[in-house]
């Protein structure tokens, strides 16, 4: 069992060195001995972990997807739908989205470059489809303590993560007061309510 543990560790270790040199030039540029060297492993151990770089990126995803999803698991621990109005509780669920996603530049950067990569790519293309249907269904699981039509939940969800992803972009190709992008996504997010 320990053993185990060792070795999620060292993959967890990978994935965060490829997050560190992706903050600082393209995955196309960044090379299996950049992670290494960022990890602090030989290169040759990136391979007993991974088959490829490829491969690191798409346990990358993964890696992401579960980092934002524990960090909103903690914000629902201590934040209940029982605990607050439903404004409350969708106001707390939307502002985690907004300001820990939404408007992360770095973390949009990278994903505009995934973006690219999955048009060319089926697996990439495949693991982004699977984060988005995550994600969908994380939001759709929120909305649903206060829609009763799930089918109608599920379309909201659908255009809250198309939303939060324009606007991710957006904020990453134009600085923020251009565009006002926090303002943007107030109002959005005041409109959300009201159809709840």
């Amino acid at each position: 069992m320990a053993r185990k543990n060792v070795q999620e560790e060292r993959k967890i270790q990978i994935l965060k060195a490829l997050d560190t040199c992706l903050q600082k030039k393209s995955f196309e540029k960044t090379s299996i001995k950049d992670i290494a060297g960022v990890a602090g492993v030989n290169h040759g151990v990136l391979h007993y972990y991974f088959t490829s770089k490829e491969d690191i990126l798409l346990n990358y995803i993964d890696y992401i997807m579960d980092k934002y999803q524990a960090l909103a698991e903690e914000l629902f621990a201590t934040v209940s739908p029982d605990k607050l109005t439903k404004a409350q509780y969708i106001e707390e669920s939307l502002g985690f989205v907004n300001n820990r996603i939404t408007l992360d530049k770095n973390l949009s950067r990278i994903f505009i470059e995934i973006w690219e990569i999955s048009l060319y790519n089926k697996k990439v293309k495949a693991k982004l489809q699977e984060a988005y249907i995550r994600w969908i269904e994380e939001v759709t699981f929120v909305i649903s303590h206060y829609v009763d039509d799930k089918s109608y939940a599920r379309n909201i969800s659908i255009a809250m993560v198309a939303f939060w992803e324009g606007m991710a972009m957006f904020s990453s190709v134009f600085p923020r007061e251009t565009l006002n992008i926090e303002l943007v996504i107030k109002r959005f997010q005041k409109k959300l309510l009201e159809i709840f």
